[in-house]
């Protein structure tokens, strides 16, 4: 990027110089920096289109992304990260009701391009998400506000709040099945519900439709926002539940998946893509969205692999910023040798051998100690967490030091 030179147009003091013309070839643009308002540096995108030139904001309205690195068609331009368009010549929107971004007449003289400090069209912002959109965006706002900033927060002791997030893919449409990893996700939460009085809420991600991540983060790491930007374009995006969810009501995060060729769930893959923008906001922003939370895992599955599973769910959920109790997960498998898998879930409900009605501590199976072991696990340290404001005081320090 060239800072513009001044005083090198003695026809009109408020043009500034910026590059010669064979600078840019057809077709192609290239950024530069310009002082406007007599101090501020101004990021411009200038455009040769057919050998004329044009000068547009190279900031987008909607996240900043460059324009002048974006898909040039016709007299448009597209934004690299999130495909917002703009007129090169104008700097508005091709449709009714949209953004558009500050453009700036231009002079050629002994090929040299001269850019005015002053723009003939002012940008405009007019674009707003829908309902669900800003309300989410405002209530994580608000949350985190009053997390950093009051010095006392209520508690209720005996209050835990539990999001069970069931990732099996099973197609209850076509054929309806029983799930080993759903029904020992049920047996936690029943117990959780019965004996430790915690709220609970289940998720079955096969009955939200949301979308895929479409790789924002690698274009770059500021073109991924929170809330995630699909979730601003599609009103349809089931996954601003999740968001809702996990950040602002859950209290316990408790994950339970079925092994897949040695992998968690594609499903589950396709949710923590999404959530990406979650961790991403420490990141770019400094701005740590769980707050003093908890996370807790269920693997199952005919054949092992249940620690390199739980190896994958730690490493995302921790750098996200979620605490682990004591016997963070509980795993099941019938070994390598398990071709019948039409047996697992047999195999696993005997394994279970009781409901909650009838726990009793010499009465339980493996199985069930190992969830109740877990559960009971996250609990208690959900409550050291919410009591102590355990999160926040590691962040302070963290800013103090």
């Amino acid at each position: 990027m060239n800072e513009g030179e001044e005083g090198l147009d003695t026809d009109n003091s408020s043009y500034l110089y910026v590059a010669l013309t064979t600078d840019i070839p057809r077709g192609l643009s290239k950024s530069f920096s310009i002082r406007t308002d007599g101090k501020k540096i101004t990021e411009i995108a200038i455009f040769n289109l057919e050998g004329t030139y044009y000068a547009i904001s190279n900031s987008c309205a909607h996240k900043g992304g460059p324009l002048s690195k974006g898909f040039i068609k016709g007299e448009m331009v597209t934004c690299p990260w999130h495909g917002w368009k703009y007129s090169i010549k104008t700097g508005k929107s091709p449709h009714k009701g949209g953004d558009s971004v500050n453009s700036y007449p231009i002079k050629i003289k002994n090929d040299k391009i001269y850019v005015s400090s002053i723009p003939s069209n002012v940008g405009k912002r007019l674009f707003q998400p829908h309902k669900a959109y800003l309300k989410l965006k405002d209530s994580v706002d608000d949350y985190l506000l009053h997390k950093s900033s009051d010095s006392i927060l209520p508690v209720d002791d005996k209050k835990v709040r539990i999001l069970g997030i069931s990732t099996t893919n099973a197609n209850d449409k076509i054929a309806p099945r029983q799930s080993t990893s759903e029904d020992a996700l049920l047996f936690a939460l029943e117990y959780a519900k019965k004996t430790l009085k915690a709220e609970t809420v289940l998720i079955k991600l096969r009955e939200l439709e949301f979308n895929h991540c479409e790789g924002y983060y690698s274009k770059n790491a500021n073109a991924c926002i929170f809330p995630c930007s699909i979730s601003e374009r599609d009103r349809e995006d089931q996954m601003i539940q999740i968001y809702e969810k996990v950040i602002l009501w859950a209290d316990i995060v408790l994950i339970a998946t079925p092994i897949r060729w040695g992998s968690a769930s594609s499903l589950y893959y396709k949710m923590i893509q999404r959530m990406n923008c979650i961790q991403n906001q420490i990141i770019t922003n400094n701005r740590y969205l769980i707050r003093d939370k908890v996370a807790a895992f269920i693997i199952t599955g005919g054949q092992d692999n249940v620690q390199h599973v739980a190896g994958e769910l730690f490493s995302f959920w921790s750098q996200m910023g979620f605490v682990f109790g004591k016997f963070p997960f509980a795993g099941w498998t019938r070994g390598w040798y398990a071709e019948d898998t039409e047996n697992n879930y047999d195999s696993m409900t005997s394994s279970l051998a009781m409901n909650n009605n009838t726990i009793g501590e010499n009465k339980i199976s493996k199985m069930s100690n190992d969830l109740i072991n877990t559960i009971k696990g996250a609990f208690e340290i959900a409550l050291l967490l919410k009591q102590n404001r355990y999160d926040q005081k590691v962040l302070y320090t963290k800013n103090e030091d």
